[in-house]
């Protein structure tokens, strides 16, 4: 009885397509209504159908974080809302009551602290130059005297030679007594320079130490004035952050006051005694997380929120491993989604993965969609047709004549007028209402398209 309801509503879906070719009509003896059609041969175009979520891009996600300790008021927006750059989104009380002009002022010592460091840096820089200069030039006088002593010294050597030389000519009666003293006279000379030089050079030596440990002390100043200047530019950096994302609730801020010129005029005013202040979004987005709610504390750097550009998204399908044979970076997606009907988003797979699930057996395909208008929001399930190139010359038969047994696939074939045989086959692409059939069947057959249920269940 199933079979039977069935070929009645294949015979009214049959009727329905009237832009389909007129299919060749042959009876069965048995007179029951057979309608074939012959496979041919055509360029069909491909496509695999995958079913995916949207995701946020990474580079377009920016983390909201309070800038101040406090206690958020009140949030302004829900998950979900649409948020322009600039928009509040939380409204916070600072726990230690600063104000825009306080933290102004607090930028502008800041700043001092700044300029201060760094010009310590700079002398410390400077002296350590010159430690190095000096130590340079004491090695270069160590070298300088060293030189000088092996002159003196081989200058005494010959002094001493000659002085003895002389004595034992005076002592043969060659030389005069003359010759010998003043031969006595310069090695006395000689042996004074060479006492001199020795003297000088270990000076010198001695000084190369103290200039290493200069050099070492110099060091350490640079260390530590180059970690001031971290840490002070650090904090003036901090806080021109505070003051440029907590805009006061109720608080104009006067213009000159945002060059840090602070004048004594503007202290002490109503407008100082405001300590609440927003915490901006600094894109156009969507909230996709909002972390505070009313009353609650919050520290500064914890974070808020989040907000996310959707220009631009990902789209992670899963593909089962027979399909990613066939897809490759690059190749052109279009999405759709019911929770948008009617509209359709293109774009290009970005990424295949290479591990497959163990429990699904598929493999991630990310792609990267246009989303102008901020349609499709993070998390949407929606239904990807990844477009292939169109396979030529293919044996193409009309997707209702084929049929399924367990995990057989077959057709029945009208071998002469009244006569027909099942014939498995093995199927290729599915694109729109045709099959492609790879082994089993031959352009020019015929299958037949309507009937085939009743005239299988008579074999």
């Amino acid at each position: 009885m199933k079979r039977i309801l069935l070929a009645v509503t294949l015979l009214a879906t049959g009727c329905s397509h009237n832009n389909s070719p007129t299919p060749e009509k042959s009876e069965t003896p048995s007179s029951l209504r057979v309608v074939t059609e012959e496979a041919r041969r055509e360029n069909l175009a491909r496509q695999i159908q995958l079913s995916g979520q949207v995701q946020a891009t990474e580079d377009k996600t920016v983390v909201l974080t309070a800038p101040l300790d406090g206690v958020a008021v009140r949030p302004l927006v829900k998950v979900g809302s649409l948020v322009v750059r600039d928009q509040p989104l939380v409204e916070m009380n600072s726990v230690y009551g600063m104000t825009s002009l306080q933290i102004l002022e607090k930028l502008e010592t800041e700043q001092d602290q700044v300029v201060d460091a760094r010009s310590k840096l700079s002398q410390a820089l400077t002296n350590q130059t010159e430690a190095q200069k000096a130590l340079g030039q004491a090695h270069s006088q160590v070298s300088s005297l060293t030189s000088d002593l092996r002159q003196a010294e081989a200058d005494l050597n010959f002094a001493e030679s000659d002085l003895k030389r002389k004595t034992e000519l005076q002592q043969a009666g060659i030389s005069s007594k003359v010759e010998v003293e003043e031969a006595r006279t310069r090695f006395q000379k000689a042996t004074a320079l060479t006492q001199a030089s020795r003297q000088e050079l270990d000076i010198a030596k001695r000084q190369i130490p103290l200039f290493e440990k200069n050099i070492g002390q110099y060091q350490q100043a640079v260390d530590l004035a180059e970690q001031a200047v971290q840490v002070t530019d650090s904090n003036f950096e901090r806080n021109k952050a505070v003051y440029s994302q907590a805009a006061l609730v109720g608080t104009e801020i006067p213009p000159e006051l945002t060059s840090l010129a602070l004048s004594t005029r503007h202290r002490g005013t109503s407008a100082a005694q405001a300590s609440s202040f927003y915490v901006r979004s600094p894109i156009t987005g969507v909230v996709t997380k909002l972390n505070v709610t009313s009353g609650q504390r919050v520290g500064s750097g914890a974070e808020i929120g989040q907000v996310v550009e959707l220009s631009q998204v990902y789209v992670d399908a899963n593909a089962f491993e027979g399909d990613v044979s066939r897809l490759k970076e690059g190749d052109k997606i279009e999405v759709t989604s019911t929770s948008v009907p009617g509209q359709k988003f293109y774009g290009r797979i970005r990424y295949i993965g290479q591990q497959v699930s163990p429990q699904t057996r598929t493999i991630q395909v990310r792609s990267q969609i246009d989303n102008p208008k901020g349609t499709l929001r993070p998390d949407t399930f929606v239904d990807v047709s990844v477009q292939l190139p169109a396979r030529g010359d293919a044996v193409v038969i009309p997707e209702k004549a084929l049929l399924t047994l367990g995990n057989e696939e077959y057709v029945m074939i009208e071998d002469a007028p009244n006569k027909y045989h099942k014939q498995a086959v093995v199927i290729g692409t599915r694109s729109q209402d045709k099959i492609e059939i790879i082994k089993g069947l031959k352009a020019g057959q015929k299958v037949v398209t309507e009937g085939n249920l009743l005239l299988e269940s008579r074999e």
